[in-house]
């Protein structure tokens, strides 16, 4: 499943790879160094694989030892880490700051902390969560950047967002450098947003406003497409940033553009990114860096950090259980086992075919079986387990609970061929990362990235293989959110080809929350190994794409 990343680094011409290491130049007399700890994309306190890795009692641990060297160390991060976690949807992240405020081992205000707004920061959208958010800043005792976000007025004339750790830029001091440091973030819907400003632009604008004010080194902290930050530093040459440290491609990636690097991690601090950035008495700057893996076998937990996780997670789980009505510790009920990788990281999910979509929307066609069901598709932002579970694990309540945030009823709807070629037309057109990718069940085809098109649509008919005819009508079984333009805030994320007029009436399932559907399944499955149960899917050349290594099941695919 390295594909995705694999293309991607073709795309940007220069991806490092894990555990890589780019040299500094020889050091010279008169050399000045800072240091940086970044992450990006953290989503979970607690890190993934059942804490075994990440994590931010990892990450504390990590920034303890690179202090004892570097006491003057800048920490930043990428965005993306108040939503949207299971957790989040009952503290509205709050259990995220309280943590990441411990990260310099002190309750004082950290100003070597610096973090810039993901678009998950501003995933509760409505006007009233804008004091949930302004809130959430305030108690942060670290420094937030948004130099292109631009918040509405209330109706006292200030900022629905205000809180005074909140700023566009920062010029802070380490190694001796004076270094600028200004974010950026992609755009993202909110009621309580005026606008975001063109990213280049205001790059252009806040380089030249630290520079005035005494900056040696400006560094961009983005919260942007990794094609977007090369587009900036492209753009702006000597007028921009010399280093992007970014966020939101959820892939660990070094990429130089003339003489100047964009530095990215992963998510949820599986890796962290040490950089290292130098400015000679001539004034060059250089860079350096380091991708740390933090998982169990390389680095032990921060003990006091560790604490603290495990004490949001004892609350959250008797809190949780307690309004579900069940009996405490009801998130570690075993509902089923799996004993092939589910692949459920956001990247993966929401740019490939994975075996976990292809085990869900299987389940979306059985359950609709009986009303005649013949192919099925969701969208991936509906899948937010955002971890793979390797093969062996046993599937928890947890699992399920973090797989689906919201209620997710089915619908039945007859389409023709043609629909479902635009069906699948929208589904590429924003790939990679995108929400709006589709997991797919009963039908196949080739993925053209080049062109952003779905070629050779076939139906995986019972009789098998073959061309999907546009004006056949097939039944398809999806999720209200694709059908229904009045539920979430994303007008059926651009699937306006469909609609509740296409739902077959009468169907017994109508309606079934998929989450429940799930959990049938997974206890059905059973759990011994050794009788054979369990779940086992695959990726089996649905969606085809370059570099698959799998037999391709759309007709007509070369």
């Amino acid at each position: 499943m390295k594909r995705i990343s694999l293309l991607l680094c073709l795309v940007l011409a220069a991806c490092a790879s894990p555990g890589t290491r780019t040299p500094a130049d020889a050091p010279v007399e008169g050399t000045r160094t800072a240091v940086f700890l970044h992450i990006n994309d953290v989503y979970r306190i607690e890190g993934v694989e059942d804490g075994q890795a990440g994590g931010l009692a990892r990450l504390r641990t990590l920034r303890k030892e690179l202090e004892e060297k570097h006491p003057d160390l800048l920490f930043l991060h990428g965005g993306d880490f108040l939503f949207p976690s299971f957790a989040s949807r009952m503290y509205n992240g709050k259990q995220m700051v309280e943590v990441l405020n411990v990260l310099d081992g002190n309750s004082a205000f950290d100003d070597r902390m610096l973090v810039v707004f993901g678009n998950h920061e501003l995933e509760k959208k409505s006007l009233q969560d804008a004091a949930m958010l302004d809130k959430r800043i305030e108690t942060s005792q670290f420094r937030w950047l948004g130099g292109n976000l631009v918040f509405k007025n209330g109706e006292d004339g200030k900022p629905l967002v205000d809180a005074p750790n909140l700023a566009r830029t920062a010029l802070v001091e380490s190694g001796g450098i004076q270094i600028g440091i200004f974010g950026v973030t992609i755009p993202t819907a909110a009621d309580y947003v005026e606008r975001f400003d063109d990213p280049i632009e205001t790059a252009r604008e806040l380089t030249a406003e630290l520079r005035g004010q005494g900056a040696e080194v400006v560094v961009a902290l983005t919260h942007l497409n990794a094609a977007d930050d090369r587009r900036l530093l492209e753009t702006l040459g000597d007028a921009g940033p010399d280093l992007i440290l970014g966020g939101h491609d959820h892939e660990k990636m070094a990429i130089d553009v003339g003489r100047r690097r964009i530095l990215k991690a992963d998510a949820d601090a599986r890796t962290a990114t040490v950089v290292r950035l130098s400015v000679g008495r001539d004034g060059r700057v250089n860079v350096s860096h380091d991708f740390r893996n933090l998982d169990r076998r390389l680095v032990l937990p921060d003990p006091d950090t560790l604490q603290l996780v495990g004490d949001w997670q004892a609350k959250h789980e008797q809190e949780f259980c307690t309004k579900a009505g069940s009996p405490p510790g009801c998130l570690g009920e075993i509902y089923g086992l799996t004993r092939t990788l589910l692949e459920g990281e956001e990247n993966k999910i929401r740019g490939s075919e994975t075996s976990l979509g292809n085990w869900v929307t299987d389940q979306m066609v059985q359950t609709m079986k009986d009303c005649g069901a013949q192919a099925a598709f969701i969208n991936s932002g509906t899948l937010r387990l955002n971890q793979d579970l390797s093969a062996g694990t046993r599937i928890t309540r947890r699992h399920v609970e973090e797989l689906f945030g919201y209620e997710t009823p089915l619908r039945l709807i007859r389409i023709d061929g043609a629909t479902l070629q635009k069906v699948v037309d929208h589904a590429v057109q924003n790939w990679p990362g995108s929400g709006s990718w589709l997991q797919i069940s009963g039908f196949a085809y080739d993925h053209d990235q080049n062109a952003k098109a779905a070629r050779n649509l076939t139906l995986l008919a019972p009789e098998g293989a073959r061309p999907v005819r546009p004006d056949e009508t097939i039944l398809v079984a999806t999720n209200d959110y694709l059908v229904n333009p009045e539920v979430g805030d994303k007008k059926q994320d651009g699937y306006t080809m469909l609609s509740l007029e296409q739902k077959v009436a009468g169907c017994a399932a109508d309606g079934r929350d998929l989450k429940k559907v799930v959990e049938a399944a997974l206890r059905a499955a059973g759990t011994s190994v050794f009788e054979g149960g369990g779940i086992a899917p695959q990726a089996e050349g649905r969606i085809c794409q370059p570099n698959d290594n799998r037999l391709c099941k759309a007709v007509g695919s070369s």
